[in-house]
């Protein structure tokens, strides 16, 4: 826990209006802001406990801030009131500088209206033109600043607080101008498409934002008053399908008997460790525990197994699935799960059923969750590492074994001056082949993401290789995810890459043989490491995630079943287990960011 002081940084941002409260409108409406915030503060507990959220539940440590405004201090004095009645008037804010609005210069307090008159009339245009200079990001009022200069100022400014406020809830009280260029700041969209949308913010939309601040990004994840059409549909959606998932959890504290453990889908290291682990936990407070044998197949043909201690020996360090697995496409029709289901009933009455597995897996989970109450926490393991919020069992392992072959083909290709383009697994997912080449300095990284492979062929690839070939004890190193499309081979991945990098390699004058110049030889070979990443010996690191994936099953099915049984377990930092409902994992997006870092065009 103390690493997340200083990794997790918390906002509650609250969005005044106007230069003082209107009595008939205004404060009836702050009012509903610090009272929709309350709740907020309850439902997000309720609802998004999957997230580092843990100090959202105590107002009364927060720390408020206001600007110079009158009415964010009025503000301020009223939600106050609403969060900790009993400690309102001991609370004092701090003024901020991060938090002031636009200086509006000779326009500030003229109607919309009389300005756009007057902006008309000073550029010679009709008023509709005038409508949209007013409306670009760049303009400026007349000895004022534009949008875009209260947007760099907003993005450094909240930066700053986050750093200067390590482990603290800070809640802000400011304007719909900042408000505006935070929501825009924080959309992933281009600056453009998001100012079009929140360009035409009113004040009654969005203003009660909650932020996270980690690792220097600032990620908004909630709005609580006056939200659009489609958030207001999708915060429905998510509570309604929260709902349904905490309805299903029938499971009460300390009532548990046995649990029911399977691996699902392609095989990964540190499953053993997890096994094992929870058949140590399990017995001795008290549960039976049974292993099920390759996975989703084997609840169809019922090959659940009690399991003592002699069968888990030596199980931490089994590479692979010491019990199997398999990928059981049969298991989605309905018969099918019907009888996976008359098999998992009886240990079902008083137990819960563990799956460790990939995001397929994961969604097996959820599916026999939703449809049947069996109740189910997921454990992720795979070495594609593609789901989001969590490092999955695995990953450490196969990257383990990947740079022991890549570091072996680097010394040889320094060696003998040879290129490797050294395949490993990751058909939909480049999160392994970026490691591995992340850390092995390759000159080249082909994955599925990329948006255009053979263009990256062509610039990168050779690029590159045609100015460091011929250079002496220089290793060339190409890592490529499996099955990454391209022009030069049907099935993609190093098919045919070969070849065609070969082919153009002969072409260059400077490495071909002329009086006096010798050149080394060059040849181009692939290495396809393949399935060997699957089965590599857990490392400690692996073993130390598994058991502690394990024992946090275990222990909160015990004591708070409503909390994990429908959930996945996510690995957040080292010691730190968080669920995620299964309704809501997700597959991990690219880190375009080290990828970028790898070629060295992050400051581009």
């Amino acid at each position: 826990m103390e690493s997340l002081k200083w990794t997790v940084r918390n906002f509650v941002w609250v969005a005044g209006f106007g230069t003082s409260l209107i009595p008939s409108g205004g404060i009836p409406k702050a009012d509903a802001i610090g009272t929709a915030l309350a709740k907020t503060l309850g439902l997000v507990g309720k609802q998004l406990d999957f997230l580092q959220l843990h100090n959202y539940l105590d107002p009364e440590a927060f720390v408020h801030m206001v600007s110079n405004s009158p009415n964010t201090r009025q503000l301020f004095e009223r939600v106050v009131s609403i969060l900790s009645p009993g400690k309102a008037t001991l609370t004092r804010p701090i003024i901020e500088a991060a938090l002031e609005s636009q200086d509006f210069g000779w326009a500030t307090g003229i109607e919309k209206t009389v300005e756009v008159e007057e902006a008309a009339r000073a550029f010679g245009v009709d008023t509709k033109t005038a409508q949209r200079l007013i409306k670009h990001p760049l303009y400026s009022y007349p000895g004022g600043h534009s949008f875009f200069e209260l947007y760099v100022e907003l993005v450094d400014g909240f930066h700053q607080l986050g750093q200067d406020h390590q482990g603290k809830v800070l809640c802000l009280y400011t304007h719909s101008s900042t408000l505006r260029a935070l929501l825009i700041f924080l959309d992933p969209r281009p600056f453009s498409e998001a100012f079009s949308e929140f360009g035409a913010y009113k004040e009654g939309q969005d203003n009660v934002v909650l932020l996270t601040y980690e690792h220097g990004q600032l990620s908004g994840y909630s709005t609580a008053v006056g939200l659009s059409e489609k958030e207001r549909a999708v915060r429905e959606a998510w509570m309604t399908v929260e709902q349904d998932r905490r309805a299903k959890v029938i499971l009460k504290p300390r009532t548990i008997r046995r649990i029911v453990a399977l691996v699902s889908g392609g095989d990964f290291a540190g499953a053993g460790a997890a096994l094992k682990e929870l058949r140590v936990t399990g017995n001795r407070l008290g549960l039976e525990v049974h292993f099920v044998q390759h996975g989703f197949l084997g609840l169809a043909n019922n090959w659940i197994n009690l399991v003592t201690e002699e069968d888990t020996r030596g199980m931490s360090n089994h590479a692979s699935s010491p019990i199997g697995s398999s990928r059981f496409e049969d298991f989605k029709d309905e018969e099918v799960q019907l009888a996976a289901i008359h098999h998992l009933k009886p240990f079902m009455e008083d137990g819960a059923l563990i799956v460790l597995g990939g995001d397929g897996s994961m969604r097996g989970a959820r599916a026999i969750y939703e449809r049947f109450g069996i109740q189910v926490v997921g454990i992720p393991g795979s070495i594609d590492d593609n789901i989001a919020g969590t490092t999955s069992l695995g990953v450490q392992s196969a990257v383990s074994l990947a740079n022991q072959s890549i570091e072996s083909l680097k010394a040889t290709s320094a060696a003998m001056g040879s290129v490797f383009f050294v395949e490993v697994m990751g058909a939909g997912s480049g999160h392994l082949a970026l490691m591995c080449a992340y850390q092995a300095r390759a000159e080249g990284l082909l994955v599925n993401e990329h948006p255009d492979p053979n263009a990256y062929i062509e610039e990168v690839i050779l690029g590159t290789l045609k100015q460091t070939l011929g250079v002496r004890n220089k290793s060339h190193i190409i890592i490529v995810a499996e099955r990454t499309p391209h022009q030069h081979h049907p099935e993609g991945g190093v098919h045919g890459l070969v070849d065609y990098v070969g082919g153009r390699i002969s072409q260059w004058t400077h490495l071909q043989t002329r009086t006096g110049h010798y050149p080394l030889s060059v040849a181009t070979k692939a290495t396809i490491l393949g399935h060997t990443l699957r089965g590599a010996f857990p490392t400690p690191v692996d073993k130390t995630i598994a058991q502690l994936f394990a024992y946090e099953a275990i222990r909160r099915l015990i004591e708070q079943p409503e909390q994990v049984i429908g959930c996945m377990l996510a690995y957040r930092e080292p010691g730190t287990i968080q669920p995620i409902p299964l309704h809501a994992v997700a597959p991990k997006p690219f880190d375009w960011e080290l990828f970028a870092r790898m070629h060295g065009t992050e400051l581009v």
